[in-house]
């Protein structure tokens, strides 16, 4: 049996598009980023419509950090934990609080590298 066009089921691609534009609206000098998570990325070079999206004002951290390529850091705690791990062999025969100051000042040289963004994040 053919389908006609009327029977077929939309697949939704302006979904989230009114929160999208409020956004925008509300803050227009933020810049816009898409972030998609694995799930998203096709093993044969195509492009996905991801499903599931969601836009919030986020903040991105906006630097290359050690040797982490292409992933975005959206969480201040994740990059603190990021700092730790890296900095353990170095400490972890030395005291407790100055590996604690240097975790905290290692995090405070990536404080100015932290942006405001319109986030559309994106999977499937």
């Amino acid at each position: 049996m053919v389908r006609t066009m009327s029977e077929l089921n939309r697949l939704g691609l302006d979904y989230k598009t009114d929160e999208l534009r409020r956004l925008i609206l509300e803050n227009p000098d933020l810049p816009i980023v898409i972030l998609a998570d694995e799930s998203s990325v096709t093993d044969n070079g195509a492009w996905t419509f991801c499903s599931k999206i969601s836009v919030k004002v986020d903040e991105i951290l906006d630097c290359e950090y050690y040797d982490y390529g292409d992933m975005v850091i959206t969480d201040r705690d994740r990059l603190e934990e990021i700092i730790e791990d890296r900095l353990y062999d170095e400490y972890h025969d030395k005291p407790e609080s100055e590996y604690d100051a240097a975790i905290k000042a290692e995090v405070e040289k990536f404080e100015p590298y932290w942006k405001k963004v319109i986030a559309v994040w994106a999977t499937n």
